[in-house]
Parts: structure tokens; C-alpha cells; sequence
């Protein structure tokens, strides 16, 4: 009966150590032990005390299992589209706060942003004072001026140390006639440099820098939650942590929208080590197996204006194809499949998959140069469909 009691107390011990563990990990924790990414939306700001002014740095943290980390900057002139019309994402912070922005570009990159962080100028320096400051190489004069705000800006070139101020000199620093690139470049200069520093820091530093920051900040983490996130930070080397701008194309106007498929492969690259296939990857020789005058140049046409580029198009070695085909290369079933993916759903189950050697390319004359993908049309094929 005793050794009996005893085995119980111990089991039950062990269930109760085992139940703290897992209730005290924090989400962050343990989504980094599960091997899932974590990522933080980052807003800078002038003063925190102004809580209807634009961004001046909207980014998104993603913090990668395994001591990898992606930061991707979100450029000023993105422009987002609205019930009132296109504005800037830096501008939508005024009314949406950090949570809004969080949701917008969740929903952009197709990943959770759980959690957010706003810090201002002022918490910027103390961060860097509290890391004993950093060093930065500054490749030309920075000079800039604004009266109505009592502010002058003067930074030397060559190797130096900043310090809080002069590092907020630095974010500050803005050159109307510069692109948003350059500006960008100087924000992950910074950032590196405070990476790299931080490298430097005991674990008992790591107290007083959390706390500071927590004090100085606007966050929707808990304590734990950010000793877990500094943590984190504290094992990444600058070396494994890449530091973007998320990719944009232009629009009418002057400002520029996502660029969807670059994006896309950003994402998947940072959070599970892949990139997804884009339609312009897609070299596709058209070749009409009917006697429907024009198809493989409507086709082609079609096709072209989905994004695939289209090397070719011509007419097969027969014109009574009862049924579609697209022949690949073993290696580049991947890109057959998307160009099958992106054809109209009644077509789909009449098109045939195969590769050159399942197909038989002699007949067509052998592998077309500078084609991934043969689209050979047969009987009932309309993209019109």
C-alpha cells in the first residue's frame, strides 16, 4: 500500500511539473520550439504622445526557428487601397493604430502578426544608450534643417560610435530628393549595428534592456513574452539575419502597390525555407492539334496575359488530337502543373500531364529550345470556356 502511495505522489509529481512547463511557456516560446515562425509588426514613430500621426518605419519581425530572422520594411509611398480611395499604409497608423496595420498586413502576406511593438525616438536612444551604443560606418556627410521644429542634423562621415541621440539624428536624417531605397538602407544599417551590439550583452544585461524598452513602448506582449522575444533576438547573429524591403511595383500616380508574386516568395523563403513558382517562370510552347484556324495564337495570347511566357506558337504534327496535352520535363513538372492550374476548370480534366518520354517529343519535331512547357491543343480546347 505505501509503495503504492509512493508510486502515485510520483506520477502525480511528474504530471504537475510537466503541466507547469507547458503552462508557462508563453505562445512565443512555444512556437519557436514547435518550429513555426513568430512575427512582430514594428511601428516607429516621432512621440508616442502623438497618437493620430502617421508612421515614420512600419516593418514586420519575422523570427525564424533555429536562430534566422527576416526584417522587412514596409517602403513610405506603398499605397493601400481604401473606401476612400488609395493611401499610404504609413498614414492608415493615425486611425487604425498598430492593431489595424497588424490585420492589413497579415492579410497582405498571408501569415499570422499576432503581436505588435511602437516605440518613438526617445525610446530608440535609450535602447541604444543601453546597449553602450553602436558603430556605424557613415559613407557621405548628413546635413539636414527644419526650423519650425528646432532641429539641425549634422553627422560627419567615416567609422564612429553612436550614441542614443546621435543614432536618433541618424533615423531622423531625410533627403527629399533621395529614393525610399537609400532611406531604408540607412534604418538596416542601424539595425544591424544594434544586432551585432546586442551579440555583446550577458544574460544579466538582458533585464535591464527588456524592461527599458517595455517602459519606453506601446506593445500588446506580456512581460514573458517579451523576455522570450529578446531572448530569441539575443541568439541571432548578424550573419543569419536579412534585413528587405518588401517588394513593390509602380502605379499610375507615383506611388507604388505589392508585388504580389516576389512577396509570395519572400514569405515562403522566410518562413519555411521555399519559394513558390511564378507564372513568368513558365516558358510555353503553343502548338494546335485541331482545325480551329487561330487557336494557338489565340491561345498563346490568352496565356501571355496571365503572365506565362509564351516562346512559341505553331501547329502540331496532326490536327485531330482527340484531347490536350502538356508535356514537360521530369524536372519541371512543377511548372506543368501551374500552367494546368491556371487554364479555365472546364478544360482541366480533358489536358493530359506527361513528360517528354511518356509523350514522344520526336514526333513534334524533339524539345523546343528555350521551352519548359508544350501545350499541345486537341479536340474541345477553348480558353473561352
Amino acid at each position: 500500500m505505501r509503495r503504492l502511495a509512493i508510486g502515485a505522489g510520483l506520477v502525480l509529481t511528474a504530471v504537475a511539473v510537466l503541466l507547469f512547463v507547458l503552462l508557462s511557456q508563453t505562445e512565443v516560446a512555444r512556437a519557436l520550439r514547435q518550429g513555426s515562425p513568430v512575427a512582430v509588426l514594428v511601428v516607429g514613430v516621432a512621440d508616442l504622445a502623438e497618437e493620430k500621426a502617421p508612421a515614420d518605419r512600419v516593418s514586420i519581425a519575422l523570427l525564424q526557428p533555429g536562430g534566422r530572422a527576416t526584417w522587412l520594411s514596409v517602403p513610405r509611398d506603398l499605397a493601400w487601397p481604401t473606401a476612400g480611395g488609395w493611401t499610404s499604409l504609413h498614414r492608415l497608423y493615425a486611425g487604425e493604430g498598430a492593431p489595424g496595420l497588424a490585420r492589413r498586413l497579415a492579410s497582405l502576406l498571408e501569415i499570422p502578426i499576432p503581436y505588435w511593438i511602437v516605440l518613438d525616438l526617445r525610446g530608440a536612444a535609450l535602447l541604444v544608450d543601453r546597449l553602450g551604443g553602436v558603430e556605424l560606418v557613415v559613407p557621405e556627410r548628413l546635413v539636414y534643417q527644419d526650423r519650425a521644429k528646432n532641429l539641425f542634423i549634422d553627422i560627419p562621415p567615416g567609422k564612429q560610435v553612436f550614441d542614443g541621440a546621435r543614432a536618433a539624428d541618424f533615423l531622423r536624417y531625410r533627403d527629399d530628393g533621395e529614393p525610399e531605397g537609400a532611406r531604408l538602407a540607412r534604418y538596416h544599417q542601424l539595425l544591424g549595428a544594434l544586432l551585432e551590439r546586442a551579440q555583446a550583452l550577458p544574460p544579466s544585461g538582458w533585464r535591464e534592456v527588456v524592461d527599458g524598452l517595455r517602459a519606453e513602448a506601446r506593445t500588446n506582449l506580456s512581460r514573458w513574452e517579451t523576455w522570450d522575444l529578446a531572448r530569441a533576438v539575443g541568439g541571432l547573429s548578424p550573419d543569419r539575419t536579412t534585413f528587405l524591403a518588401l517588394p513593390t511595383v509602380p502605379r499610375t500616380g507615383g506611388d507604388h502597390v505589392p508585388d504580389l508574386a516576389r512577396l509570395r516568395n519572400l514569405v515562403l523563403g522566410a518562413t519555411r525555407g521555399q519559394t513558390a513558382l511564378t507564372r513568368d517562370e513558365v516558358r510555353v510552347l503553343v502548338l494546335n492539334g485541331t482545325g480551329t484556324r487561330l487557336l494557338a495564337s489565340r491561345t498563346g495570347a490568352w496565356l501571355s496575359d496571365l503572365g506565362f511566357t509564351v516562346v512559341g506558337v505553331g501547329e502540331a504534327d496532326r490536327s485531330n488530337y482527340p484531347r490536350s496535352y502538356v508535356v514537360v520535363r521530369e524536372e519541371a513538372r512543377a511548372k506543368g502543373r501551374l500552367l494546368v492550374e491556371a487554364l479555365p476548370p472546364a478544360i482541366q480534366p480533358t489536358v493530359l500531364v506527361q513528360t517528354d518520354r511518356e509523350f514522344d517529343v520526336a514526333r513534334v519535331g524533339g524539345w523546343p529550345a528555350g521551352a519548359d512547357v508544350i501545350l499541345i491543343l486537341g479536340a474541345g480546347f477553348d480558353v473561352r470556356s
